[in-house]
């Protein structure tokens, strides 16, 4: 095993399924951080606690989005009827050495899914 793997699903106010979140860990976080192999949240936010376990901190972070089609997996777990459209978040957090953190993926039905951006215009 290359890296610990670790899927939630996170649910809108109204119980509905938001957001289908795998997440991957590289060993020697997983090693330092044992709560991640658990199920379920953790309440005080993954960030902050790998950052306590570790005293490594997200610095950069790159994110990718795309469009696709659900899988019948991901479709059976955000209550969807295919074909159902689904935007993709690929998203790397990396500390300050440049080394990673975590790799997570989400995948959100069309209908949920708004992203918002804010830059200069100048």
């Amino acid at each position: 095993m290359t890296a610990l793997r670790r899927v939630r699903l996170v649910l809108l106010d109204d119980g509905a399924p938001g957001t289908l979140v795998t997440a991957w860990f590289p060993l020697d976080i997983a090693d330092a951080a044992p709560r991640l192999s658990l199920p379920g949240p953790i309440a005080e936010g993954t960030t902050h606690y790998v950052r306590r376990e570790t005293g490594r901190a997200p610095c950069e972070g790159v994110d990718v989005t795309k469009v696709r089609l659900a899988t019948d997996e991901e479709a059976q777990l955000l209550e969807l009827r295919p074909p159902a459209a689904v935007a993709v978040v690929l998203h790397i957090a990396y500390d300050q050495e440049h080394r990673p953190l975590v790799c997570e993926e989400g995948v959100t039905p069309s209908h949920v899914f708004e992203e918002t951006e804010t830059y200069s215009m100048r």
